[in-house]
């Protein structure tokens, strides 16, 4: 069924975690500033936020109503969208947004005391007219912060990430099913492509293609190319669904896999599956690499990634990433893809990927159902 994302659609953020955070963090605002945090905060995916990087902020003092800031041309998407009620403007090339900001945080009082907002985002003229109009104000870095909120998804977020992936699922199968040796690579992502919009997708966000020697380009874009009997086929996909996204990669033979082909998939079938069953609430956002990492050494698999995984949400790599060093530990309701990649003594690079959410008694797979352990063929169906 075609369902497209759109504002009214769009799941309610946890609004009283927003509302508390500036008094957590002993703050007195906090301002939602990167696309993401913007988006998730105020609840209104705003194309000119985040494709053309027009500066908004979602405002959420420590006492008082929040307030959302963006151009004039905005308003009326967010009096439509945002449980935010209080909505102002400013006029773009007009009017500075520093500028505009500072005149909102001095009405509301805030023109003094410590308020964080997103530093690792924000432009560097920005910041600076900020201090210069706001000396007696301290800005602190509160993006990881936004970032930890947005981590723990609501039901409803699992709902639409859920439904969103096994769209994005289902339209691989059926275009690589439908697929035949002999077809450029840029005819099998073209099917993919219409697949995807044809599901529910706004537009493709990520289509990477590449076989044979192209399929260790980790971001390979389909060429002219014909794959030749063979030969490993590459692809991570994902579609757009307003604010938020899918993201899906799997490996194919072109036709009559070899024995070291069947052999590296295998295994690393086995890997992805093993790394995703192992994870519980409670560990530390580094044990499954370090997981995956010891199991591809005992495999014999050449593994070389520095991550394995991250959060998925508003934002494609969302924190925390599955990485050695990442100590945060795993709770329910945080969603994850586990993707890992690795190479044969032939240069091929395999590539799986699946999302899941975290459960009380481990992952939840929120796509169809892991790839199959034998690897699939071009042209050939796969039951989900």
């Amino acid at each position: 069924m075609n369902q497209a994302v759109s504002e009214a659609t769009s799941p309610q953020p946890n609004t009283s975690a927003l509302l508390s955070l500036a008094g957590k963090l002993s703050v007195d605002a906090v301002i939602a500033t990167s696309p993401e945090n913007f988006i998730y905060t105020t609840r209104v995916y705003l194309m000119s936020v985040s494709r053309l990087r027009r500066q908004a902020f979602g405002i959420l003092p420590a006492t008082g109503e929040p307030v959302a800031l963006v151009a004039t041309t905005e308003r009326s998407q967010m009096v439509d969208g945002s449980w935010i009620k209080d909505i102002r403007t400013y006029t773009e090339f007009a009017n500075d947004p520093a500028d505009a900001l500072a005149d909102v945080l001095t009405d509301l009082g805030k023109d003094r005391g410590t308020i964080g907002i997103d530093l690792n985002y924000l432009p560097a003229a920005t910041y600076a007219r900020l201090v210069s109009r706001l000396p007696n104000v301290k800005f602190i870095d509160t993006h990881k912060s936004l970032a930890a909120v947005r981590a723990v998804k609501s039901p409803g977020e699992i709902e639409l990430l859920e439904r969103t992936t096994k769209q994005t699922h289902r339209a691989v199968l059926d275009a690589m099913s439908a697929s035949r040796l002999g077809e450029a690579e840029q005819v099998m992502a073209n099917r993919i492509a219409e697949n995807l919009v044809n599901s529910g997708a706004e537009e493709v966000k990520l289509l990477i293609f590449g076989s044979g020697p192209r399929s260790s380009n980790v971001h390979a874009r389909a060429t002219e190319r014909v794959p030749l009997k063979s030969e490993i086929v590459r692809l991570d996909v994902g579609g757009k669904y307003g604010a938020w996204s899918s993201d899906f990669a799997r490996t194919y033979s072109s036709g009559e896999p070899t024995a070291l082909q069947r052999d590296t998939y295998r295994k690393l079938w086995d890997l992805e599956t093993a790394t995703i069953n192992m994870v519980r609430p409670g560990m530390a956002a580094e044990e499954p690499f370090f997981f995956c990492r010891d199991q591809a050494e005992k495999l014999g698999l050449n593994f070389k990634m520095v991550w394995v995984g991250h959060g998925f949400g508003v934002e494609s790599h969302e924190f925390p990433i599955i990485r050695p060093g990442e100590k945060t530990k795993l709770e329910v309701g945080m969603v994850f893809n586990i993707e890992p990649m690795v190479t044969d003594a032939e240069g091929a690079m395999y590539h799986l990927e699946d999302l899941f959410v975290v459960t009380e008694k481990g992952a939840r797979l929120l796509t169809l159902g892991y790839a199959p352990r034998e690897i699939p063929v071009i042209g050939e169906p796969i039951r989900a």
